[in-house]
Order: C-alpha cells, then sequence, then structure tokens
C-alpha cells in the first residue's frame, strides 16, 4: 500500500530526513519511533504533500504521490494530526468540518455521510451542531478522525494522535483506530514517542535517530528484546 524508497526531506539546508526507504502492506498498522527532531513526523507530512522539498520516491497503492493531482491523492490518504483542537476552526460547527472534504470533493449526501461517521466514532448525529470548545479533547480526536474518513481513504497518518489526551481517554481512542482499522480494511502510519501505543498498535515499526533509519523491528522482537542496535536498546530502556 505504501512505498518510500531513498526518502530524502531538507528545510532551508538542513537534513530532516536522509536515505530512508520503507513499505507498508494494505490492512498493516506500521510504527515510527525515536527521539523528538529524528524526522518521524516529517516522513507523514511528506506522504501527505505537506512538504515541497524532497527528493526520492514515495507510492501509495501505486500511485506516484508526485505525479497525482492533489484531490485525488485526499481521496487515498488522509492525516489526523496530534493537537486536536488546533486541527480543528474553532467558528464552525462540527457537522461543518466533517462534511467540507466532501463537499469540496463532489461527493452526494454529505450531511448523511457526516451524521453515520458521527455514529462510527461514538458521539451520534446529534454532536454535528456542536463547536470545538463545546468538547472534550477525546471528543475533538474523534471529531478529527471522523473527518478524516470522510472521503473514505485508505491510508490514515496518524501523527501522536494520543499525546495531547489525558491517559484515561488515550485506551479509548486507540481502541476506536483498531476497529475502525479492523471493519474498514485501513492502513495505518503511526507517530508515537509511546513504545507501549505502537507495541499495541503496530504489526512492525521503524526506529529513527538524527534523520536515519536505524532498524526495522516486529511487534514480537520488540517485546522480546531481540534487538541488534544499541540505539534502540537505549530508546526501549529510556521508555
Amino acid at each position: 500500500m505504501i512505498e518510500v524508497h531513498d526518502l530524502s526531506v531538507t528545510f532551508s539546508g538542513n537534513v530532516a530526513v536522509q536515505n530512508t526507504a520503507f513499505s507498508v502492506e494494505s490492512g498493516e498498522s506500521f510504527g515510527l519511533v525515536g527521539e523528538s527532531g529524528s524526522g518521524k513526523s516529517t516522513i507523514l507530512r511528506t506522504i501527505m504533500g505537506l512538504n515541497s522539498s524532497w527528493s526520492g520516491t514515495i507510492k501509495i497503492d501505486g500511485l506516484d504521490v508526485r505525479k497525482t493531482p492533489r484531490k485525488q491523492l485526499a481521496r487515498l490518504v488522509q492525516m489526523v494530526f496530534q493537537d486536536p483542537y488546533s486541527s480543528l476552526h474553532p467558528r464552525y460547527v462540527i457537522g461543518q468540518q466533517i462534511a467540507e472534504p466532501m463537499k469540496i470533493n463532489g461527493l452526494p449526501n454529505p450531511e448523511r455521510r457526516t451524521a453515520e461517521l458521527l455514529e462510527l466514532i461514538g458521539l451520534g448525529a446529534r454532536y454535528q451542531f456542536r463547536f470545538p470548545h463545546e468538547l472534550s479533547g477525546g471528543q475533538r480526536q474523534r471529531v478529527a478522525i471522523a473527518r478524516a474518513l470522510a472521503l473514505s481513504p485508505k491510508v490514515l497518518l496518524l501523527d501522536e494522535p494520543t499525546s495531547a489526551l489525558d491517559v484515561s481517554i488515550q485506551a479509548e481512542i486507540l481502541n476506536l483506530l483498531n476497529r475502525l482499522r479492523r471493519e474498514l480494511g485501513l492502513t495505518f502510519v503511526i507517530v508515537s514517542h509511546d513504545l507501549a501505543v505502537i507495541s499495541y498498535m503496530c504489526e512492525r515499526l521503524m526506529v529513527m535517530r538524527n534523520a536515519k533509519v536505524v532498524e526495522t523491528l516486529t511487534r514480537e522482537q520488540l517485546r522480546s528484546g531481540a534487538i541488534a542496535e544499541d540505539y534502540t536498546r537505549a530508546l526501549i530502556a529510556a521508555a
């Protein structure tokens, strides 16, 4: 579903990602871990088309990200950001924000689909008339997930999807994401500092340091300690 080859990203001459390669199977959940500034979120934003200064090849479901029109790419891959409050417009009710991508792309019955999505994420259609400030952090993140699903993408990119939430709410969101992946056949790429989250959510994970890949592990290798690199061992010990 996702193929990344020889990806390098620079900002004002500074290398954020260097010669990175990985692939993600359809229906798989793949994790990116590493210290702050290692390039994890930059990879997600580049896949999503939010960075312009990069080299290499990125393909989503066989389509080259560089050559695919923006609207077509948006129907294939969507992103859920770390802070649900800043990713929602404060002056629009929830229903408008979920329906907007569908209206932009000319999809039929956006209002009905909005109500269906609110039911799917466990809020209910009555929430479509509320503003973001009237919701809790967990409810806002559910809305952000619903909006990401509005165009029925195959891939969700999740950038620290629970780090801004209370611990008691984190498990609810993770379980919701697991259920959606199973029911909708989604493919996930998840960035998280929390190795427990990655172990719970992902079949495989890639460890990054200083813009480069350190190693790629399976969930079983992470849990059993079958690790090749000293940096990965140190990262796990610190966590």
